[in-house]
């Protein structure tokens, strides 16, 4: 076999997508597969057509998944067919330039009236761009009057001694905090390390900063203005976090820098550098350190920064050599943004709040078709990727907050929708090939989300089943669902225990999912302790976990204590009286998954093990594999009360089924944030000193 360097298959990769990008532009509605038999003429003829079709109608971006919440829409800009309407709609939705100050941060400097603001056109600044303001504002109304009669400008000009007066004639609150001196950071060895262990393994996920602009600011050590330094530090933090073990300490000291131009104050100024950093704080670091509620807080401030700046909608690039680079850092921020917040809350039962829909009209990376952008590496390839499965995740978000247990059909079109995403990636992220190291991690994470987005769309089956005592009758269907969730859970185990790497961000990001993972075979064997196969299997898989964790130590802040709480549940599984031991589930016969040569695999007698012979082999069905081959009757249960060695009790019936790492409470705070590398004594608290989240949710 020809061995091919990374050099090689990066310009290969490249090179495919920007073919895929060129085709996609020529004949958005078809595939490469059925141009292949057409000429040349039968070429052009179709792309005459395609041409004049494509202004009236809309279409999915390839390997996209059509539903109401995953749907692409296009801003009313892009379907106008002249400049003049272009121009006249921009102007009427009034989307801030780059450089654009809010009339909120000029209130510290320049003599403005207190009770005006651009947002409600009391400060009468028609002319200059303030926030994002849509066409129903007041701002709109006055921007037709004044095109309708351009006289009124003269009239709605203020007088200069309205200027003079106009700062002493309401007192107006201070600042939040006192100043910062904004002095500039020069360049050292160790800031380089850390943007470059930042660009290698967190940039790949949200590709937001322009890498070359980003590192000659800081070669330059000139910057000292606040959005710069925020940024800047929030950059080292993160960067300090993924570049060493889980006993490192030092990023506090640069998320406290970066805390002091993040004031509350922040929220009221339009730089885009300052939203990169909230998205960095609330998206990653805040969960990292232990404070999800925090960074859900951050997240949505941070949404509604980016509504104010514009960033949620599609416009005409700004005119000048970087007007298309700006507009694709535009797109890749609020894309981040996006995704960041679907990963920290799909996992914790609440609504998405409206971050998708129809008024959402700017383009992925994918759909800009630039070139020069595109094609500047594979660093985009796992952002379009992460945007389609965050519409999907927005969606099974949303139905599962509205009613956790879905009827199973729906169950089923939703996780067809995610196995079509996953088995559509480019091939770049699904080989198991050589390559980059931020590529590995891309494909790793990714993989590993895309598991326990499946595992928490079947979950709620079997916790209801388990849950639901002598009441519980399942159906054909449910048990097929239970099987799945146990087959994905049982894969992402293994998967995770085999593929994670000594650094952070896959040490991090594997606990979390294993440990979520680890939860399915916990149920089962509690659930069906009757069921030998089943149990072994189930503990085999807990051993994979528990080993892991030892492994990841010193590369996740939460494997110890994950370990120690699993520890203390497989522990308590193997004593008599703390599971159910009375096989009541009816009949079943599972389909799916583990369908053999397309039939299904028949049920055995009295819950013992089935063989059935297909093709004259003996295929010998045990209780982990969907529970083929096994009667049984809905199971009786009682209030389980688990006794970990130290005498307490850990839980029962009603609280065991919290899933979502929240089993045990916060860490004792030390100076600003718990660390799992600090010593202390987790057996001598007990657990009813955990009061809080503990798990990342990440």
């Amino acid at each position: 076999m020809t061995n091919i360097d990374r050099g090689t298959l990066d310009a290969l990769s490249q090179s495919l997508e920007e073919c895929r990008s060129i085709l996609k532009r020529l004949y958005p509605t078809r595939d490469a597969q059925s141009l292949l038999p057409l000429s040349r003429q039968e070429l052009i003829a179709l792309l005459d057509r395609t041409g004049s079709q494509s202004s009236h109608s809309q279409t999915s971006p390839t390997g996209s998944i059509t539903s109401p919440l995953s749907q692409e829409f296009q801003s009313p800009l892009a379907l106008s067919n002249s400049d003049d309407e272009h121009r006249s709609l921009a102007n009427l939705e009034q989307i801030p330039s780059q450089d654009t100050e809010w009339d909120e941060e000029r209130r510290n400097r320049d003599p403005i009236p207190a009770e005006a603001d651009d947002v409600n056109a009391l400060s009468l600044s028609v002319d200059r761009q303030s926030s994002y303001l849509g066409a129903s504002s007041i701002k709109a109304a006055f921007i037709v009057m004044l095109k309708v009669a351009p006289k009124l400008r003269s009239f709605l000009a203020p007088s200069n001694a309205n200027k003079q007066n106009v700062a002493s004639n309401y007192p107006t609150p201070r600042p939040g905090g006192p100043v910062k001196s904004l002095l500039a950071i020069s360049w050292s060895s160790e800031g380089q390390t850390l943007i470059d262990a930042y660009f290698n393994r967190v940039q790949i996920f949200i590709p937001m900063l322009d890498e070359p602009s980003f590192r000659a600011d800081y070669l330059n050590g000139r910057r000292h203005d606040g959005p710069w330094l925020a940024l800047l530090n929030m950059v080292f933090a993160m960067g300090s976090i993924v570049a060493t073990k889980s006993d490192d300490h030092s990023h506090i000291n640069y998320y406290n820098r970066a805390k002091d131009h993040m004031g509350i104050d922040s929220f009221g100024s339009g730089h885009l550098e300052t939203l990169q950093a909230f998205i960095l704080m609330g998206g990653w670091y805040l969960h990292y350190i232990n404070r999800p509620n925090m960074a859900n807080a951050v997240l949505g401030a941070a949404l509604k920064m980016a509504c104010a700046m514009g960033l949620h909608r599609e416009s005409l690039p700004e005119q000048g050599s970087g007007g298309h680079l700006i507009m694709e850092q535009r797109r890749r921020t609020w894309w981040s943004l996006f995704c960041v917040d679907t990963w920290a809350t799909t996992t914790l039962g609440r609504p998405s709040m409206g971050r998708w829909g129809p008024g959402i009209t700017i383009r992925s990376p994918e759909e800009s078709n630039d070139l020069k952008i595109m094609g500047q590496n594979n660093g985009i390839i796992p952002m379009i990727e992460n945007i389609k499965f965050a519409k999907i995740s927005t969606e099974i978000q949303d139905v599962l907050a509205q009613s956790p247990l879905l009827r199973i059909d729906h169950i089923a079109e939703l996780d067809r929708q995610l196995t079509s995403w996953y088995e559509n990636l480019p091939w770049v992220l699904r080989s198991t090939e050589p390559c980059p190291e931020s590529i590995y991690t891309a494909r790793c994470i990714m993989k590993w989300r895309y598991q326990n987005l499946r595992i928490v769309l079947h979950r709620p089956v079997l916790l209801n089943l388990a849950n639901s005592g002598n009441e519980a009758h399942a159906s054909q269907e449910e048990i097929a669902v239970v099987a799945k969730c146990r087959l994905i859970a049982k894969q992402a185990i293994e998967d995770i225990a085999r593929e994670w790497t000594p650094n952070q961000m896959l040490g991090w990001n594997g606990v979390w999912f294993m440990y979520q993972a680890s939860m399915i075979p916990l149920v089962s064997m509690f659930w069906e302790s009757w069921n030998t196969q089943l149990v072994r299997e189930c503990q085999s898989q807990i051993e994979i976990v528990l080993e892991a964790f030892d492994g990841m130590t010193d590369w996740s802040l939460a494997a110890r204590r994950s370990r120690e709480v699993l520890v203390k549940m497989y522990d308590a599984s193997k004593r008599p009286g703390t599971c159910n031991s009375s096989p009541r589930l009816g009949p079943m016969m599972v389909k799916g998954e583990h369908q053999v040569n397309g039939n299904l695999t028949p049920p055995s007698i009295n819950g013992m093990n089935g063989v059935h012979d297909v093709n004259g082999m003996a295929q010998v069905m045990n209780g982990l594999h969907g529970m083929n081959g096994h009667m049984m009757e809905s199971p009786q249960m009682h209030q389980v009360e688990m006794i970990g060695e130290d005498g307490i009790m850990m839980m029962d019936h009603q609280n065991v089924w919290d899933l979502d790492g929240m089993l045990w409470g916060s860490l004792p705070d030390g100076p600003d944030m718990p660390f799992d590398g600090m010593t202390m004594d987790f057996e001598d608290a007990g657990m009813p000193n955990y009061d809080g989240n503990y798990l990342m949710h990440q």
